[in-house]
């Protein structure tokens, strides 16, 4: 017997009464060797998670009860991606917390300009995949003038630059930087589009990690000497990142 298998449950009934859900979606259950029932939003898709004993009613009556949270999901996540940063001619760039508009503009030299809300991206008959390696190049240049001097700055001045061995900059599924125990400091170069108040809260939070290998409260206690308001930078991250991701 396969452990999993795939449902579309439509539309929903819930409350009693047969009542259509507003807005259809698919439903994909997942048996595995589990005590109780866990709903995941992924991709406009509602993951359900069950012991492999659950009835398909107790799958259905789950799935009911949880209707108002998932429809808040599917409709943040939908937000979402209706946000998320596409290099396209007219399309809308989140840069220093600002939304800009993208702007094609027609040159022999190549080279991105930021005036007032335009994000101008010049070159020579430019197309959107061209105008993206523009950006990226732009950001990483931009990485190497700001992070790398500052993290080496701040890892002198904590005491803890002989512990660097490398500082890349590269781009990440998920990370926007990371740290290991040999020394390596990584950073994400698209964190650039960034205000540089979370730019210095990343090179912190890294560079702290020199120090202290884990999330500690000793480690926590370092980055807020540094970063009083971590916690903030932390939460603009969380709602924000995704419109800095190409």
């Amino acid at each position: 017997m396969s452990l999993m298998s795939k449902a579309k449950i439509l539309p929903l009934i819930y409350g009693g009464t047969s009542k259509a859900v507003k807005r259809p979606y698919a439903c994909e259950i997942v048996r595995c060797k589990r005590k109780t029932l866990a709903l995941y939003i992924k991709q406009q898709k509602v993951v359900v998670r069950c012991p492999l004993r659950a009835t398909k009613a107790e799958v259905e009556e789950f799935i009911t009860s949880n209707h108002a949270w998932i429809e808040g999901r599917l409709c943040e996540e939908s937000l979402r991606e209706k946000q998320a940063l596409r290099v396209e001619k007219g399309a809308k760039i989140f840069y220093r917390a600002r939304e800009r508009t993208i702007v094609f503009k027609e040159g022999r030299k190549q080279r991105v300009m930021v005036v007032g809300d335009d994000f101008i991206i010049q070159g020579h008959q430019l197309t959107s995949a061209k105008a993206k390696i523009q950006v990226e190049d732009f950001l990483i240049d931009k990485a190497s003038e700001y992070i790398l001097p500052r993290a080496r700055g701040l890892a002198r001045h904590l005491g803890v630059e002989h512990k660097i061995t490398e500082i890349k900059l590269r781009k990440t599924k998920s990370k926007w930087g990371h740290c290991t125990s040999t020394g390596v400091l990584q950073y994400n170069w698209m964190i650039m589009l960034a205000p540089y108040s979370i730019i210095d809260y990343m090179i912190t939070h890294e560079v702290c990690h020199l120090l202290h290998m884990d999330h500690s409260q000793r480690f926590w206690n370092r980055v807020e000497s540094i970063c009083p308001d971590c916690d903030h930078y932390i939460n603009w991250l969380k709602e924000h990142e995704h419109r800095l991701w190409f």
